[in-house]
């Protein structure tokens, strides 16, 4: 059997800073970077909890502000601006319906027809819409649709379609037939 010589002298001191270099590395890269950069990470997990703690603190001190404001006559009457009238859905789309035709009359267009859509849930508001189809010409569903987008209550036009009922003439104004969706708002998330 042989036994294995180690080198001896400068040679022997070298391999020796070697080896201690070699383990100091792989103790620096097994142990201490991970568990230094573990110890950073939950640092700044505690830094963004301590910062989400103090905001939750400042939004705490203004919650009975935020009540009192959201109690007041002025933000009801922001309210009965931007919301529907009504206590049931059905009495909602009826003032939706109602709004739409008036609407329609002032801009010099009649609906064609007018079918409410199932009302949907969102949040604590009730969302009512009603399907309209209308025929009239361009400058004509322009007005109607300008005045949708000021009228108050507020209200929202989808799934606009339109559609020419004859080949267009540049010189003349055709009718169209346009159908879209108009939705809006009710508060309550009661039927």
């Amino acid at each position: 059997m042989s036994v294995l010589a180690l080198p001896e002298g400068r040679q022997g001191q070298l391999m020796a800073v070697g080896l201690t270099f070699i383990a100091l590395t792989l103790l620096w890269l097994g142990v201490l970077s991970p568990a230094l950069g573990w110890y950073a990470g939950r640092q700044a997990q505690l830094t963004a909890a301590r910062q989400e703690a103090a905001h939750m603190a400042v939004l705490r001190l203004t919650l009975p502000a935020l009540r009192a404001a959201v109690a007041s006559p002025a933000a009801n009457a922001i309210a009965t601006q931007l919301l529907l009238s009504g206590n049931s859905d059905d009495i909602a789309g009826a003032n939706l319906q109602s709004t739409l035709q008036n609407l329609a009359t002032q801009t010099g267009n009649s609906l064609d027809s007018a079918a409410m859509i199932p009302p949907q849930p969102v949040g604590a508001l009730r969302r009512i819409g009603v399907d309209v189809s209308v025929t009239a010409t361009w400058p004509a569903l322009i007005a109607l649709l300008t005045a949708i987008e000021t009228a108050q209550p507020r209200m929202i036009v989808d799934d606009l379609s339109v559609t020419a009922s004859a080949q267009p003439d540049p010189t003349q104004d055709v009718p169209l037939q346009a159908s879209f969706s108009v939705s809006a708002f009710r508060a309550g998330g009661g039927q």
